[in-house]
């Protein structure tokens, strides 16, 4: 069932220890959402670990207490990879990605994020640019960049 989002009610917060249940419960019901990941994921269900290590790096979207889409982001080089966007599925299309992206885009340094084929059309919704590919363990994957410190289309 989808949620309607008030805008007021949708909170952008540092994560915390406490929110790692609810972390990890977004993280594997988004993951499976995509039918065309299924099969891989079944092959490699290391990929629905949530990473303990993330934490400090991630920030959480919360709407009455519930967190319903996270996004982690940790330094490096000069920029910000992108390494989490995952939003509850029931939340999904209710801007939670949008916002998360802003989010992690007012630290003023260019973002960028490794795209799964699903997500491409959102990440250039939101003003990323692609740069050519690079190799994964799911095959060939777009690399793409948010220059924040230009103007968004």
């Amino acid at each position: 069932m989808k949620k309607s989002l008030y805008s007021s009610n949708l909170i952008i917060r540092s994560a915390v220890f406490d929110d790692v249940d609810m972390l990890r419960d977004v993280f594997r019901r988004a993951s499976l959402t995509f039918e065309g990941d299924r099969d891989l994921i079944a092959t490699h269900p290391e990929w629905l670990l949530w990473d303990d290590e993330m934490l400090p790096f991630t920030r959480v979207a919360v709407v009455n207490g519930r967190v319903v889409g996270f996004a982690s982001a940790r330094p490096f080089n000069d920029c910000l990879e992108l390494e989490d966007l995952f939003t509850d599925p029931d939340w999904m299309r209710q801007g939670i990605a949008s916002t998360l992206i802003e989010d992690i885009a007012r630290h003023g340094v260019r973002v960028e994020v490794t795209a799964n084929s699903y997500a491409i059309g959102f990440y250039e919704s939101v003003g990323f640019v692609a740069r050519g590919f690079t190799n994964t363990q799911g095959g060939p994957a777009p690399r793409m960049y948010l220059n924040v410190t230009h103007t968004r289309p």
